[in-house]
């Protein structure tokens, strides 16, 4: 297929393993079972090469201690890793101590490995809300140039629903950080903020009617983001016992996910995060 879109959109990827979610009452431990992580891995990294995409991989930093290797690989075929925190904690569950040590810890693992500075930071389950906004303190302190943890959405996980939907500097305390915020995409739909490029949103809505928003926000002048986890492209990988709601969300059709990511990436032009902010917002790294 030939691109009929002209305008670059970002493609993300927040690297986990299968047990890796924040539903109440989980334990984040695989208990030993083997996992397909390298195998899905290396499904995305080929998507991307064949696509011509480029994407920001969020990456755990216990990932990186258990697969070095993919973290390089990532870094080696051009593709920018960011950090996805250390262990999978919701961050509005820390204390800012706590927070900040454990970005840390997780650039500082990154960063050993690729030689390269992290960039930016995506929280787990989208945890910077409201009552926790200040945080992106601790990422400006730490040297990230971009934030990309706000869903400007409400569910009973996270999300702040008014907040800014298009890239801008954040205000924490009277004051513009200096640091991007890169909120996740959504439409207006009955008068509400929807996603609808990643994640469940992702896997719910037919491919027809992504690219349909897709289109939309490229003709006016904006870009689309998606975001997808390894688990998301293989029905054969193992399954939480989560209850009928969690479970919904959680693996509603991840049969025909990979088949939309590759036809959608075939439509449009992606690129990483920090690569549309430095042709487009100015960021000097």
């Amino acid at each position: 297929m030939t691109q009929i879109a002209n305008a670059a959109n970002m493609l993300t990827f927040d690297i986990e393993e299968w047990y890796h979610a924040n539903y109440d009452g989980l334990a984040m431990d695989g208990g030993g079972k083997s996992t397909h992580f390298r195998l899905n891995m290396e499904e995305l990294l080929r998507l991307c090469r064949e696509t011509n995409s480029k994407a920001t991989f969020f990456v755990l930093g216990c990932i990186g201690e258990m697969y070095p290797d993919v973290v390089k690989a990532i870094a080696r075929e051009g593709h920018d890793v960011a950090s996805h925190g250390y262990g999978h904690e919701l961050a509005y569950k820390q204390s800012y101590e706590e927070f900040y040590e454990d970005v840390k810890k997780s650039v500082g693992i990154l960063e050993g490995l690729t030689g390269k500075p992290v960039l930016g930071y995506r929280a787990p389950s989208w945890s910077i809300v409201e009552r926790n906004l200040h945080y992106l303190e601790a990422l400006e302190e730490l040297g990230l140039k971009y934030d990309a943890s706000i869903f400007p959405v409400k569910t009973f996980l996270y999300g702040i629903p008014d907040a800014p939907r298009h890239i801008h500097r954040p205000r924490v305390n009277g004051r513009e950080l200096n640091l991007f915020e890169v909120p996740m995409s959504v439409m207006n739909m009955a008068g509400r903020n929807m996603g609808y490029s990643g994640g469940f949103y992702f896997r719910f809505f037919p491919t027809f009617f992504i690219k349909r928003q897709i289109a939309r926000a490229n003709r006016e002048g904006h870009n689309s983001i998606v975001y997808l986890h390894p688990r998301e492209i293989d029905p054969t990988e193992h399954r939480l016992q989560l209850p009928a709601k969690e479970g919904f969300i959680h693996y509603y059709n991840v049969r025909g996910t990979k088949a939309k990511l590759e036809s959608i990436l075939r439509s449009y032009s992606f690129t990483s995060i920090s690569d549309h902010l430095k042709r487009q917002h100015g960021l000097d790294v």
